[in-house]
């Protein structure tokens, strides 16, 4: 879809916007304008990096820290997030200092973000290793898999009209011996039938596994297209496959809610299902697939037999029964408070469609109640947010109601959910006993009106826009994880970097540079800076 004006303008509305990015991007405009990005930038995302440190142990009784006095809408960060080093092995990747014209854009600064989280689930921030031997081959491993990264086809590589992120060959190991005597096989190993790449998968370590112990991921529009399947996406499937095999926990947690109508899940799911069955996923490793449907309302696990089963709700071993010491849990709502927030919920849906005049429909369900538009008739999506927002004023007025809720733009539509992703994700890694820190969720709806935002508030995030994006993390996730990945036939038409001079951790950025004093008009143009403001940036005022 083409970029238009209208979306370009949309996307200038407060609540189409992240504070943080926002900040950091501002933040990065100025030695963009003195054409310094590539001797400053480094140091600029240590600063980045030291303020969210902060931040994380900054006690708020003690009034705000300095982070959230620069960004007062900043949420939580679970793990340390290693900055200066994501934009090192990003910018080696990508040369965004080389721009004459075009500044660090968003969408840069969450890839970055994003490739910081996934080197933080790695494990290479913990310290608490006495061995110092093992703490080298630590920094070697991590380095040797980030130059992989940065030296292989990248997101934006183009086949078919399609971006996809397409895997280079993965003859590589890394640096620590342990992951590579056990994160996959060998050369000589894989042979030629994907069988006995399946048996030497299956004998590897679990604990060699060097990244997030669970990943959570929303469905539409982070798995498969808005409103469609999971279909025709092999990579993707073979990605969650591999995560699989090592030992990772996977769980959708999605609004999609048909109570235990298991048939409709598999359907969504059609593709990826088929293809854990041809790859004669073992039991052991199914039973690591969850899915949550309506937000964390029902929950499912895939069986032998490749289909989705509900999971026992009280009783010994009863999800319900086993997260009940969490207050937010089904286990503890009152129906009574269900209805009278879904009450709530549906009569102001009911008003909107009345005063903006929508053309479309309500449907109530169990644990939801949404607007959906007429057959052949599209919902703006301003008066989409606008339904939203008038959804969280009017529940959150009402003090007697305690619930979680989700109220959010689905795209074409708007659903009111009991319940949000943060309680579904809180409470599968208390059932499954796994720490918050070591679960990333994936998704792609992080703003105030998107049902991931919730999220935020559990464990780490990744933030996405479409299934290539996601197809892409996981790829990430398991080179620095150092898991070979299968090579799909179209690899071998892939285009090939060559390798950048340097190495990345000479950070060789002190050299000097004389200011093109016509690039920096330009560029002050471009940023928006008055000739008064460009004037004291010159002079260090």
């Amino acid at each position: 879809m083409a970029f238009s004006s209208r979306r370009r303008n949309y996307l200038l509305t407060p609540h189409r916007k992240d504070g943080l990015i926002e900040w950091m991007k501002d933040m990065l405009n100025h030695s963009f304008v003195l054409d310094c990005l590539d001797t400053t930038a480094p140091d600029t995302f240590s600063h980045f990096e030291m303020l969210i440190e902060e931040h994380r142990f900054h006690d708020e009784s003690n009034g705000p820290s300095r982070l959230r006095q620069l960004v007062p809408t900043v949420g939580t960060f679970h793990t340390h997030l290693p900055l200066r080093k994501a934009f090192i092995a990003y910018n080696k990747k990508y040369a965004l200092t080389k721009r004459k014209f075009i500044t660090i854009s968003f969408n840069e600064l969450r890839h970055i973000l994003n490739l910081a989280q996934i080197m933080a689930l790695r494990g290479e921030d913990d310290h608490d290793h006495d061995d110092d031997n093992h703490e080298a081959d630590r920094r070697d491993s991590l380095h040797t898999s980030l130059k992989e990264w940065a030296n292989s086809p990248g997101f934006f590589h183009h086949d078919k009209d399609v971006l996809t992120s397409h895997s280079p060959p993965t003859e590589f190991s890394l640096g620590d011996p342990a992951i590579q005597e056990s994160a996959g096989p060998t050369a000589e190993e894989k042979g030629t039938s994907s069988s006995s790449t399946n048996d030497d998968v299956s004998s590897m370590s679990i604990k060699s596994f060097r990244g997030p112990t669970m990943i959570t991921f929303d469905g539409d529009q982070t798995l498969y297209r808005d409103g469609a399947n999971f279909e025709g996406n092999p990579q993707l499937a073979n990605y969650l496959y591999l995560l699989l095999r090592h030992g990772v926990t996977l769980a959708v947690v999605t609004a999609a809610g048909y109570e235990y109508n298991t048939e409709k899940y598999e359907l969504r799911l059609s593709g990826l299902l088929s293809y854990f069955k041809s790859k004669n996923l073992p039991e052991k490793d199914c039973e690591r697939f969850y899915l949550f449907g309506g937000e964390c309302n029902f929950l499912l696990k895939l069986g032998p037999d490749y289909k989705l089963h509900p999971v026992k709700e009280y009783g010994p071993g009863g999800w319900k029964t086993a997260t009940k010491f969490i207050q937010d849990t089904p286990g503890n709502w009152n129906e009574d408070e269900i209805q009278s927030l879904l009450d709530i919920a549906e009569t102001t849906i009911m008003r909107s469609m009345k005063e903006l005049r929508l053309r479309g429909s309500i449907l109530r369900k169990k644990r939801a109640v949404g607007l959906y538009p007429r057959p052949n008739q599209l919902i703006p999506r301003e008066a989409l947010d606008e339904t939203v927002l008038r959804v969280h004023e009017m529940v959150n007025q009402n003090k007697s109601l305690t619930l979680p809720f989700c109220a959010f733009n689905g795209g074409s539509d708007v659903w009111v959910d009991v319940g949000n992703k943060r309680v579904g994700v809180e409470m599968l890694a208390a059932y499954l006993g796994i720490a918050p820190d070591r679960i990333i969720h994936v998704g792609d709806q992080f703003l105030n009106t998107g049902n991931d935002h919730a999220a935020r508030g559990v464990c780490p995030c990744i933030w996405i826009t479409n299934p290539e994006e996601t197809t892409y993390i996981l790829k990430s996730i398991l080179r620095l994880a150092g898991v070979p990945l299968d090579t799909f036939p179209e690899d071998s038409n892939s285009a090939e970097v060559n390798e950048a001079e340097g190495e990345e951790d000479s950070e060789d950025y002190n050299q000097g540079k004389v200011m093109n004093f016509t690039t920096f008009c330009q560029r002050a143009s471009m940023t928006n800076l008055d000739g008064l403001a460009a004037l004291n940036l010159v002079n260090g005022n």
